[in-house]
């Protein structure tokens, strides 16, 4: 993992960003644990896809083993820290990453499959930005592909709220404050690492139900073929923590 100073975070409108730097420090060990499994059970749900294009992809966790087992796969990322680390640790595949938000990116090629995985849409957008990503979404796949998105169940949340809990981190422990207003879930994070700093930040979150999803998905052609509870293909029902839906991209003949 690459050396940095804690102090050098990566800053949007001067505050510490909730992902980034001192996110990859703390979490990047436990994360890249799960990412082989998650990326393979992924491609199951999906059908084994020739190409696909993982959107949020982060320092590329999942992206690296899409490219390792020799799918056409690219990532979007709109972090440079992210963008930055992947490179570093992916040098022979360094232009398989994009340094923007799928919004603003023109459409370069057509995939047979497209995924968003672990929470990475509803972060701080507005109505016109989240349209905009269903449609872009739908734009980047080819007709009769695949789309995999990952979300928190904002009815799970309901139904298991949880006000805050710790969590061991590397280099220190977190402690996560939760407010949920209707479908706004704003957590204030606190970060108490062992050498005494303490930093804290703060990220709102839309959380969605299935119908949700639907609703956003369907007037893009994207219409639901499957949902679980995770990515092992698990049943999914009402109040599961997490949706896991696939949606199939349906054009008029």
């Amino acid at each position: 993992m690459p050396s940095f100073v804690l102090q050098c975070f990566y800053m949007e409108n001067g505050i510490i960003d909730y992902f980034g730097e001192l996110y990859y420090k703390c979490f990047a060990t436990k994360l890249e644990q799960r990412s082989e499994q998650e990326a393979r059970l992924a491609l199951k749900l999906l059908d084994s896809p020739r190409s696909i294009l993982d959107v949020g992809c982060g320092w590329g966790r999942h992206l690296q083993y899409f490219l390792r087992w020799g799918l056409d796969a690219w990532g979007v990322e709109p972090n440079p820290f992210f963008v930055q680390i992947f490179k570093e640790r992916n040098p022979l595949w360094s232009n398989r990453i994009i340094h923007n938000k799928l919004q603003n990116l023109n459409v370069f090629k057509q995939f047979s499959a497209v995924v968003s995985l672990w929470t990475s849409i509803g972060w701080d957008q507005s109505d016109q930005e989240e349209q905009e990503l269903f449609r872009k979404l739908s734009e980047f796949l080819s007709p009769g592909g695949l789309l995999l998105l990952d979300v928190d169940n904002l009815k799970g949340w309901q139904a298991r709220f949880c006000r805050k809990w710790w969590e061991r981190v590397d280099g220190g422990y977190v402690l996560d404050q939760h407010a949920l207003k209707g479908s706004k879930l704003t957590t204030t994070r606190q970060f108490l690492l062992d050498a005494g700093s303490t930093y804290k930040v703060t990220r709102q979150l839309k959380l969605y139900t299935l119908e949700d999803l639907q609703a956003l998905a369907e007037p893009y052609q994207l219409f639901l073929r499957a949902t679980y509870r995770d990515l092992s293909g698990n049943p999914f029902y009402p109040e599961a923590p997490r949706i896991v839906a696939v949606f199939e991209k349906i054009t008029a003949a």
